[in-house]
């Protein structure tokens, strides 16, 4: 994810699958995955030798824009999610200190005799000032190297913030080269759109994963995205799951009836105090604004009470059981241990026929966003 956050709600009190398509998206054959646990890992198609966890620390935080307290008892903050069993984290070149913070966390973590942990990064280069050369991208990867304290990168996520800019698939075949060096372990882009992803994979690089924002609100990655993904075996990481916690207890709240003088139900006003909240927000006006999100954290509500879990794991499970239920897996914002425990309840939620058909009740109303993988925010 690129400068924005996500923040998953309090955990609920202890209180079809089938082929879709709507005004919006039509979406792959929905399988029935088997439920996860933090023990069991995720590999990548080209390595199945090196794992990592079915959620994903995201540390977009670190970029600016969340407050300082984010910043505050961050090394415990890392040490407890991997304690958990939740030991990947992503970061990127352009989010602040974050790969320092996260370079220092894991020396220190190797040091205590700590698990393995995997830290993946991102390429981003300013394309408006320079294009890039084999020399710069290598030298971007050795700065990567050098903050993370590392002999190699575990995995590489390139962005390229305007296709019409040129170079984008030799600065891909520029890391898959870095990669043979023994520099990179995998590649990987981030919110390219299915086109630009398959220029890439038809150019011979091995991508390994494509992240892109995926989540009830925005299911552009249905209209061709995880169909392209699992027929070849390619991750997709899904950021913005909950949409900075819209899609979570935090904003849910039982109707006030209308005014004396009738009208639609009311509810409270709240602060969008977040960068990321903001980003949200406007993907959940595309989404059909506040009556159909409210529409739909009531139906997110009803089936968090009847699995006893949260609205946020409901949001979170929804995501990894499109596709094959192989191919999608949650990046969670990384901004305090008190979701710990409820991030976890995800991985043994199963969504069932029933609240599949409930939820497609409400998103069939939904006007967007439409297209392709991020492609409002680059004007398309």
């Amino acid at each position: 994810m690129l400068a924005s956050a996500q923040t998953l709600g309090r955990a609920a009190p202890a209180h079809r699958a089938s082929r879709r398509c709507s005004k919006v998206t039509c979406s792959a054959a929905v399988s029935t995955p088997t439920t996860l646990s933090p023990s069991q890992r995720i590999a990548f198609k080209s390595d199945p030798s090196y794992t990592f966890a079915p959620i994903i620390n995201g540390c977009w935080q670190l970029a600016g824009g969340h407050g300082n307290e984010v910043f505050n008892g961050i090394g415990e903050k890392l040490e407890s999610h991997a304690a958990a069993g939740l030991t990947t984290y992503d970061t990127a070149d352009i989010y602040g200190p974050s790969e320092e913070i996260l370079g220092q966390f894991q020396r220190a973590h190797a040091a205590a005799g700590g698990a393995p942990v995997q830290i993946f990064t991102k390429y981003v280069p300013n394309i408006f000032q320079q294009r890039p050369t084999p020399a710069s991208v290598e030298a971007a990867v050795r700065r990567s190297l050098a903050k993370l304290q590392v002999d190699k990168l575990d995995l590489v996520q390139m962005h390229w913030w305007d296709y019409g800019i040129p170079g984008m698939a030799d600065a891909a075949l520029a890391l898959a080269d870095l990669q043979a060096k023994g520099l990179i372990r995998f590649v990987g882009t981030t919110n390219m759109d299915t086109q630009a992803l398959a220029k890439i994979v038809d150019a011979g690089v091995d991508v390994a994963v494509n992240q892109v924002q995926f989540s009830l609100l925005d299911r552009r990655p249905l209209n061709g995205m995880v169909q392209y993904c699992s027929e070849r075996g390619i991750k997709i990481f899904a950021y913005g799951s909950v949409g900075g916690g819209l899609l979570s207890d935090r904003y849910y709240e039982a109707p006030k009836p209308p005014g004396l003088f009738g009208g639609k139900p009311r509810y409270n006003s709240f602060d969008l105090n977040t960068s990321s909240l903001k980003m949200y927000w406007n993907v959940c006006k595309q989404f059909g604004g506040q009556d159909l999100w409210r529409e739909l954290l009531e139906v997110l509500n009803t089936i968090a009470q009847k699995h006893n879990v949260s609205i946020a794991n409901v949001s979170v499970r929804w995501i990894m059981q499109q596709g094959d239920g192989k191919t999608v897996y949650p990046l969670v914002g990384l901004r305090g241990t008190r979701h710990i425990a409820d991030n976890l309840r995800a991985l043994s939620l199963q969504l069932d026929a029933e609240d599949n058909a409930a939820i497609e009740q409400v998103l069939s109303k939904s006007k967007g966003p439409t297209g392709d993988c991020y492609s409002f925010e680059r004007g398309n």
